[in-house]
């Protein structure tokens, strides 16, 4: 008897039960979509040697001028820098303020003056902890040129990093090694690059040569971490102090976020403080935030909104920047007024920080309860085939957390990993494939990533500090996976399910890899009556897989038993007819 086609469409669509998704994908774990061929999600590598000190939650790749490299590694108390050459460096300046991930909960949750205040404490039994009352957490990395920039929301400082450099500094307040002064010319070492200009107003304090301290203005920079003043007096040298931007040009403080325009601007959001407030240095000077001189193109708006700045993100007509509620877009009109900042969503503020992944100049985000797209200058809901079932599993306090997401790379493609109902950790992912406009789920712990193109892997990061390549190979790093890669069908009604079906055989249209996947089917005699499982059934080599299953509702289940490569395409099953009852 001919072979009956069986056409299913790439992309999980996820109702309650398979019943309600005919002829579709119901479920599936470690799989994705190419040209409507089933095809395994790549393994994963392990690129840390050791794991860090703490959870990761942001990572960003950059070039530096010589092709060279690197990575940054934004984790919960520590800045890392990956330097494939050398390896993983800590470089978090002194006095970082980390997240509070260890303080979980009210005042009296836990230890006396850990938390907050509101519960009576108990340094017998504390209470439990609670994510109610956690502060929501997140780094900002972007790059200037071969250095970066950052700013964690716990600390609040913006932080620049040279690759030269042991540790990143605080912009516009630098750690002296040494002030020389010869021939009323003092010439100022710093530890770090400072990031001074020729014509900046500098305090110098704290020296021990007590004469070379004050209020000066800079007259030459000779390398990134030397400057000079006039400084009339006997020649001497001092050691230690600071050297500082003065009030007027310092960089504000307790600020959310950092992000830099295509214009060569530093922008902070939640600067100094102010919860609306959006600031930009000036032009190719991050250091300059003299929001009074008129001869710099340093400035600030602050949002007409009544909800807090979140986050930011570089699209295609500016940088995007999100409120708990809504989203704006910042875009460049030029002097006198350099920015403009308008509204242009409504109730669709992120879920949590990190929970958006940016493309090709656009960006998908989680908020509340649905996903949402910014392509073309317009905000529009986004449909999503899974969007029900992972919304209604978010856990609510980890998920606003902890939820974050990034683009692939390797394959067009934004993951988003998620934690569910009493998880503290993310520990499921839903994809959209955004060339093709298919979604897939499945479960994978990660607290971050970041996409390829600078390195040839995606990068992610899990709970236990590691750091993965994605798509490097077909393991958990060495780890089988085999069955735990598969894709399930809803319910197939093969004689639209009016009579008796015998499905004797079926054949996969893969073209390779056919000893690497297992069928196993699922029929019953009614909408509502119980499944009987057949198999599984493996695949002779060339192709047909031989079973004996009997109703009138089907459904199959793809399984890898192969760490390998492979694809199905269209199933074919031969089929004979049997009885209406």
């Amino acid at each position: 008897m001919p072979l009956a086609p069986v056409s299913i469409p790439p992309g999980i669509v996820k109702a309650a039960t398979p019943l309600q998704v005919k002829g579709r994908y119901w479920d599936g774990n470690l799989i994705r979509w190419r040209a409507n061929k089933l095809l395994p999600v790549g393994g994963w590598t392990r690129a840390s040697s050791a794991p860090l000190s703490s959870v990761a939650r942001t990572i960003f790749p950059w070039t530096l001028n010589n092709n060279r490299e690197y990575a940054a590694f934004g984790c919960d108390n520590n800045l890392y820098v990956l330097d494939p050459d050398v390896g993983f460096s800590d470089i978090t300046p002194a006095g970082f303020v980390g997240s509070e991930t260890e303080a979980i909960g009210e005042y009296g949750a836990w230890n006396y003056g850990f938390t907050y205040y509101g519960l009576d404490d108990d340094p017998v039994d504390p209470r439990p902890p609670n994510l109610r009352f956690l502060p929501v957490f997140s780094w900002t990395i972007d790059n200037f040129g071969e250095d970066i920039l950052a700013v964690a929301s716990s600390d609040g400082r913006l932080l620049h990093w040279n690759h030269d450099e042991a540790t990143a500094g605080e912009v516009g307040f630098n750690t002296v090694v040494t002030i020389a002064r010869v021939s009323n010319v003092a010439t100022v070492t710093t530890v770090n690059h400072h990031g001074f200009a020729v014509g900046d107003s500098i305090v110098i304090a704290g020296n021990s040569v007590g004469s070379l301290n004050g209020t000066y203005t800079i007259t030459t920079v000779p390398t990134q971490t030397t400057f000079t003043y006039a400084n009339a007096g006997t020649n001497a040298t001092g050691t230690g102090g600071t050297a500082d931007a003065i009030p007027v040009n310092q960089c504000p403080i307790n600020n959310t976020g950092v992000i830099v325009t295509t214009e060569r601007h530093a922008v902070l959001i939640g600067a100094g403080g102010n919860t609306r407030r959006v600031a930009w240095s000036d032009s190719e000077d991050y250091t300059n935030w003299n929001f009074a001189d008129a001869t710099n193109t340093a400035g600030f708006l602050d949002l007409d909104t009544s909800s807090k700045i979140t986050m930011c993100a570089s699209v295609r007509d500016g940088i995007l920047i999100w409120t708990e509620e809504e989203v704006w877009i910042m875009r460049y009109i030029g002097a006198p007024f350099i920015y403009n900042i308008e509204r242009i969503g409504f109730n669709c503020g992120l879920l949590a920080p990190r929970a958006f992944a940016t493309f090709a100049g656009r960006c998908v985000w989680m908020a509340r309860d649905s996903f949402y797209i910014y392509d073309n200058g317009v905000v529009k809901s986004l449909p999503c085939d899974v969007g029900s079932y992972v919304f209604g599993n978010i856990d609510p306090f980890a998920g606003v957390l902890y939820t974050n997401g990034s683009d692939n790379g390797t394959f067009p493609e934004v993951w988003f990993w998620y934690p569910t109902q009493d998880e503290l950790t993310p520990n499921k992912y839903v994809i959209y494939n955004y060339a093709e406009g298919w979604w897939s789920l499945g479960e994978m712990s990660r607290t971050a990533g970041c996409g390829s193109g600078v390195f040839t892997y995606p990068f992610t990061a899990d709970e236990n500090n590691d750091i993965f390549q994605q798509e490097d190979g077909w393991t958990d790093d060495g780890v089988p996976i085999t069955l735990n890669r598969y894709a399930e069908t809803g319910v197939i009604n093969i004689q639209n399910g009016n009579n008796i079906t015998h499905v004797k055989q079926a054949i996969t249209d893969s073209g390779y890899g056919y000893s690497s996947t297992q069928l196993t089917f699922f029929s019953s005699y009614t909408p509502e009556g119980a499944e009987a499982v057949s198999g599984p059934y493996n695949p002779r080599p060339s192709g047909y897989t031989d079973m004996r299953v009997s109703g009138r509702d089907f459904r199959v289940k793809v399984a890898a038993t192969e760490d390998a490569e492979w694809s199905i395409g269209e199933m074919r099953l031969e089929i004979s007819p049997g009885g209406g009852r």
